[in-house]
């Protein structure tokens, strides 16, 4: 896999900020959808309310798609589909696109707990992801930085209390 099918060359266009809980349920993830000028279509995550890394990494839908259509229809699959696409980064980073891949219907929980997802309506994510781009949704994006943190007070030692004896009371 080449560094252009990941990170787009063009300036991407916001098309969509969503959020969603990760697939543990442990915190919530901040996504954006976007396409550049060419129309094609990126996904990435871009906050966790917890404290897990994630890559914030552009990701191309077209091979999000090519990786979900590959697996066998029978076989349910989880989020170690998306390694190719996350080699070397976060380990995190697989399953957090995933649970936005969920959100956005692309794959569907298994019936049973722990059963892994099937290939959900990708035609319908689709038809979705062209509406925006038609109707040309450009969403701004704060580039907030975050302040630098003050640094906390030192504390002091306490005082070990002292036995004064009463003798001369």
């Amino acid at each position: 896999m080449s560094k252009k099918e990941v990170v787009p060359e063009m300036p991407v266009r916001i098309l969509k900020i969503g959020t969603c809980s990760t697939l543990s349920g442990r915190s919530v993830l901040t996504y954006h959808l976007g396409c550049n000028a060419a129309s094609e279509g990126y996904a990435r995550v871009v906050q966790n309310s917890s404290s897990g890394q994630f890559n914030a990494d552009w990701v191309s839908l077209s091979l999000i798609k090519k990786l979900l259509t590959e697996q066998p229809a029978d076989k349910p699959m989880t989020s170690r589909i998306l390694l190719p696409v996350f080699r070397g980064k976060s380990s995190n980073s697989p399953a957090f696109l995933f649970a936005v891949l969920k959100t956005e219907g692309l794959v569907l929980a298994g019936a049973e707990k722990d059963s892994g997802y099937l290939l959900g309506d990708i035609a319908a994510f689709q038809k979705g992801v062209a509406a925006l781009i038609a109707a040309g949704t450009d969403l701004a994006v704060a580039s907030v930085t975050p302040p630098e943190a003050p640094e906390p007070p030192k504390k002091k030692r306490p005082v070990k209390a002292s036995a004064v004896p009463l003798e001369n009371a």
